[in-house]
């Protein structure tokens, strides 16, 4: 098992909204348009305009993996790889 720096709560509930966002996509590729970031947003006030803040930390930190590609928005994150939560 791999150590992992620890999650402030809202970081970790973004996680967690990730795994079952890749998990409902049968582990696809999550593109985060602007509809779906805003979303989150509402879920997880804490984090209203800094999720793709908090998505570059999950990513140093070990807990997803994302790449920038183009969506029908222009740029948006995309999520291909999250590590279960325990």
């Amino acid at each position: 098992m791999m150590d992992r720096d620890p999650l402030s709560p809202e970081t970790e509930a973004l996680w967690r909204k990730l795994w079952e966002l890749w998990q409902d996509n049968d582990e696809d590729d999550v593109i985060l348009d602007s509809s779906r970031i805003e979303e989150i947003e509402d879920e997880i006030p804490e984090l209203e305009g800094k999720v793709r803040t908090a998505l570059a930390y999950l990513q140093r930190a070990r807990y997803i993996q994302y790449r920038t590609g183009v969506g029908e928005e222009g740029l948006e994150p995309i999520v291909y790889d999250v590590y279960e939560p325990r």
